[in-house]
C-alpha cells in the first residue's frame, strides 16, 4: 500500500464516507411548524388566561414588533414596538383575565393556518379563529396573522394582526361540528 495511488484513493473514499462536520441539518418545515405553532398557542392561552409572563416570553422584543386590532365600533387599535405591545398587553391581562379569574374567552378553536416560510428563520401565517364567549354557547370569527421570527432561544412573535367580528354571534354547535376545525 506504499503506491502513491493506493493512498490517495483510500484517503478520497475515507474523506467521502464521513459527513461534512459544517454542513447545516436539512429545513423541516413540519417541525418548525408544530414549533411554531406551540408558540403561538402558548401567546393565545396565556394572554386569555392572565398569565402575563408566559405571554411576554412568545413575543420578539424588537423595536419592529407590531399589534394591531379592530373594536367593535370600527375603529383600529395599533402599538408599534415592544414597550408598547408590553404596556399594552400586560394592561389588558391586569385589567380583564387577572391571572386567570375572569376568563372571557374559555376556549378557542383554530383552522389550520396556511404557512409560509420567507427562509429558516422568518415564517408568516395566517387563518380563521372561533373565540367563545364567556358561557361558551356563541363565538366570534376573528381572522389572524402572524409574522414569525425565530431568535436564540427559539421562534418569536413579531407581528400579530387580529379582525375581530364581534357583531355576528355563531351557534357553539355549528363551530365544533365545522369541518376542519
Amino acid at each position: 500500500m506504499k503506491n502513491p495511488l493506493n493512498i490517495l484513493i483510500a484517503g478520497l473514499m475515507l474523506s467521502c464516507a464521513q459527513p461534512a462536520q459544517n454542513e447545516a441539518p436539512a429545513f423541516d418545515a413540519a417541525a418548525e411548524t408544530d414549533a411554531i405553532q406551540a408558540v403561538i398557542d402558548k401567546e393565545t392561552h396565556s394572554f386569555f388566561e392572565g398569565n402575563y409572563e408566559a405571554w411576554k416570553n412568545t413575543w420578539s422584543h424588537q423595536p419592529y414588533a407590531y399589534q394591531a386590532w379592530n373594536h367593535e365600533d370600527g375603529t383600529v387599535g395599533v402599538a408599534v414596538g415592544w414597550e408598547k405591545i408590553d404596556r399594552q398587553g400586560k394592561g389588558w391581562i391586569e385589567k380583564y383575565y387577572k391571572n386567570g379569574e375572569n376568563v372571557i374567552h374559555p376556549s378557542v378553536i383554530k383552522e389550520k393556518p396556511q404557512v409560509h416560510f420567507f427562509s429558516d428563520s422568518v415564517a408568516y401565517l395566517i387563518w380563521k379563529q372561533y373565540n367563545a364567549d364567556k358561557t361558551e354557547k356563541f363565538y366570534h370569527v376573528s381572522h389572524e396573522t402572524r409574522l414569525m421570527e425565530k431568535e436564540d432561544d427559539g421562534w418569536k412573535i413579531v407581528n400579530v394582526s387580529a379582525f375581530w367580528n364581534s357583531v355576528n354571534d355563531i351557534p357553539a354547535d355549528s363551530v365544533k361540528n365545522k369541518e376542519g376545525v
